[in-house]
């Protein structure tokens, strides 16, 4: 097949070739079938599109900048750092970020030098007295951007999109802003407070995507990842975390009781600049959404692990239900068998909710067990969650 050179990535492929090349070309890269024949004959081979709709949970921090050139923008800062050398002389001025003070004991983090504008902070969060229902990620930057405005700064915008050759691969780059930190987050029912407590003793025993399992906090957190660079996932109870910050108010107390009432687990996390640039999603303007909700979902599936209950185990053979009670005890399950032994009985031990591979941290078990499913949550009719003002600045909705 004789192959025609094409500058274009775009729609200018097919036309370039004749009827039996493209022919060939459709055999080869077959156009996704669609619900007539007719609009086959107008559609065109692309890749799934980026998209901004977030359909699974909500954001909390976000970090963010963006360079706007020689703008002489008004600087906002909080001091600067100077590095001198051995001289004597100033190599170096780095501004230190101001904290900007909202309602509520909330703060965020703001920057300027003149050119880049740097923001840090939970924007779901900011000016609000709780964060148990938040805001989408767009909606995030929507209300960063109205902060922005107030301080006659210029938003963060998408920017124009450029394609590249990076060691002989097309890459798309975009001029606008660059996400350098991004939180999603979760809500889960487990029931009552004495089964969120359950529930998290029982998630302190697992492993998710081989990454350290920490407990904090009287067993109220769990945490997977502590100190990555790239990614940390952490689920806490939220009714505990709010009566913390409660100090006497209120709503903030009836909101605590309302969580404590339905067993309310928070899952987090947290996505760092390493991995947003893996994913493809640094930029803005190329920041796909539907990517981080499917790595989420995979990292969620630690808590919908099966429950391990008496009669499940019953029927598991003699040497994992022998695995099964050493781990139960407590002892070094390691040192007790052979490595390629050990990652089997693992694996066959793990769809029962057991992962020997972290040490036993559950209470002894009574005969009659109870099981925990995790279920939805949806906000009360009294939930105080502010509406964004729609703005015309800022990026594309």
């Amino acid at each position: 097949m004789l192959v025609t050179r094409h500058l274009s990535l775009t729609s200018e492929t097919f036309p370039t070739a004749d009827t039996a090349e493209r022919a060939e070309l459709e055999a080869l890269f077959p156009v996704p079938a669609l619900r007539s024949v007719e609009a086959q004959d107008t559609c065109t081979w692309y890749p799934a599109p980026i998209t901004k709709f977030q359909a699974v949970g909500f954001c909390d921090w976000i970090s963010i900048y963006q360079r706007h050139g020689a703008s002489q923008l008004p600087k906002l800062c909080d001091g600067a750092f100077l590095r001198i050398d051995v001289h004597g002389e100033c190599v170096n001025t780095t501004l230190k970020k101001l904290r900007i003070e909202g309602s509520h004991d909330t703060s965020v983090y703001l920057r300027c030098d003149g050119e880049t504008v740097w923001f840090e902070g939970n924007a779901s969060r900011f000016r609000r007295p709780d964060n148990v229902f938040g805001y989408t990620f767009m909606q995030c930057i929507q209300r960063i951007n109205a902060l922005l405005e107030e301080h006659e700064l210029p938003p963060f915008t998408e920017g124009d999109k450029f394609i590249t050759n990076f060691k002989s691969q097309p890459r798309s780059v975009w001029t606008g802003a660059m996400v350098t930190r991004v939180d999603m987050t979760e809500n889960f029912a487990t029931g009552s407070r004495e089964d969120a407590y359950h529930f998290m003793r029982w998630l302190s025993g697992q492993q998710a995507s081989r990454l350290k399992t920490g407990t904090h906090g009287d067993g109220e957190t769990v945490d997977f990842g502590r100190g990555s660079r790239r990614v940390y996932s952490k689920a806490y109870l939220k009714g505990a975390e709010l009566r913390r910050h409660a100090k006497g108010d209120a709503y903030l107390e009836r909101l605590a009781d309302w969580c404590d009432e339905r067993g309310i687990v928070r899952f987090e996390t947290t996505y760092k600049a390493t991995k947003l640039h893996d994913m493809g999603c640094h930029y803005l303007g190329g920041f796909d959404m539907k990517q981080l909700e499917i790595d989420f979902e995979e990292r969620k599936e630690v808590l919908s692990r099966a429950s391990a209950e008496v009669e499940e185990l019953s029927g598991l053979s003699k040497p994992l239900l022998s695995t099964y009670r050493m781990w139960q005890a407590g002892d070094d399950v390691v040192s007790r068998m052979s490595r390629a032994t050990f990652f089997k009985h693992r694996k066959a031990l793990l769809p029962y909710g057991v992962d020997i591979a972290i040490k036993s941290n559950v209470t002894q078990l009574k005969t009659k067990t109870r099981v925990i499913r995790l279920g939805p949550v949806s906000a009360p009719e009294w939930y105080e969650l502010p509406e964004i003002e729609r703005k015309r600045n800022g990026t594309q909705g």
